[in-house]
């Protein structure tokens, strides 16, 4: 299917049925943010691209809300159609080259739209998704971007988000605040207080675990959409989800959802790992409300020197542990 080329102005994107502002399903990754994009595509309307990854490099560098000169929409273009995710898209490059170009006008959000479109329109939706879980760290960007986008920020228990990173070879608990889990929940804490707190719908992964209809429904009100029973038979479109990607890295998307999906970590963690990792993520897991092992006041002048320790051991670790793992002197991952 072939995107019109005639010229648009900003005046004509509300006559296109995708028109609207997307939504976006943001965290961090290993999340359940996967799983949740293929339930919202068993929704008639809803489409979401695979991950694009490119928005972040526009944003420092390019007007959000005034009308981009066309050496600007040029310069748009080449960064989108260079990135890795680009192929990813569908879109033939040339035709989303000459769209954007034809564009009178635009906005940045009507030469990101021409991706959107494009890809729902192939689907056959009308309405307009993106999982990319670090976009919560652009969440202000992306709302400059585009003033009516709302947002599903999924939030998983650090425990088990750092269990599954060390797993995929992802980033360690020990990297403290520059661990992913813990930078995007700083970023939610934080958007609590925005202006824009209504615009962010936060689900915990472990809800979805254990109540995924009413899940599902809650995230259905947040966007405006009637809930269909079809999303939640997720199996019969896995196949949907990985251009681009590994499917190796959501192997569990095969299994039913079961309870024990939920705090893997109390059977999984050594006794000293469990107490590294939450000495790394402690102030963030409590700060989110989850348990923890070492929660007793006892504990926390213990946990408080241990986290100083790792931090200035990370540097060290961050070499060390990938160069164990080449050499296979690693039984298992070490979930610190």
């Amino acid at each position: 299917m072939q995107l019109q080329s005639h010229p648009a102005s900003a005046e004509a994107r509300s006559d296109s049925p995708v028109a609207d502002a997307p939504f976006f399903i943001v965290g961090c990754g290993r999340s359940g943010t996967t799983l949740l994009r293929v339930i919202l595509l068993g929704h008639s309307r809803l489409n979401i691209s695979p991950e694009t990854h490119f928005i972040r490099g526009l944003v420092d560098d390019f007007p959000l809300r005034s009308t981009l000169l066309p050496e600007q929409v040029a310069a748009v273009v080449d960064v989108m159609v260079a990135h890795p995710r680009w192929r990813a898209m569908g879109m033939p490059a040339d035709l989303f080259r000459d769209s954007a170009m034809a564009l009178r006008q635009p906005l940045m959000a009507d030469v990101l739209n021409l991706v959107y479109q494009h890809h729902a329109r192939e689907a056959g939706k009308v309405r307009s998704g993106d999982k990319t879980p670090d976009y919560v760290r652009y969440i202000p960007q992306l709302l400059e971007i585009y003033p009516d986008a709302k947002f599903i920020h999924l939030i998983r228990d650090g425990h088990d988000v750092a269990m599954s990173y060390a797993t995929v070879g992802w980033g360690q608990a020990y990297q403290g605040e520059r661990f992913e889990w813990s930078q995007a929940v700083r970023s939610g804490l934080t958007y609590r207080r925005a202006p824009f707190a209504d615009r962010i719908l936060e689900v915990r992964y472990e809800d979805m675990v254990r109540d995924l209809e009413g899940s599902v429904r809650r995230i259905c009100a947040f966007l405006g959409e009637t809930f269909e029973p079809e999303m939640l038979d997720w199996h019969s479109r896995i196949e949907l989800l990985f251009p681009g990607e590994d499917p190796n890295l959501h192997r569990k998307l095969y299994q039913p959802l079961m309870a024990d999906a939920v705090s893997t970590w109390r059977r999984k963690l050594s006794a000293v790992e469990c107490f590294i990792m939450e000495a790394s993520l402690r102030r963030d897991l409590q700060a989110m409300n989850y348990d923890m092992r070492y929660s007793a006041p006892v504990w926390r002048p213990f946990l408080a020197a241990a986290g100083l320790v790792m931090h200035q051991l990370a540097p060290l670790l961050d070499r060390a542990i990938p160069a164990l793992k080449r050499r296979k002197l690693l039984p298992r991952p070490l979930y610190i």
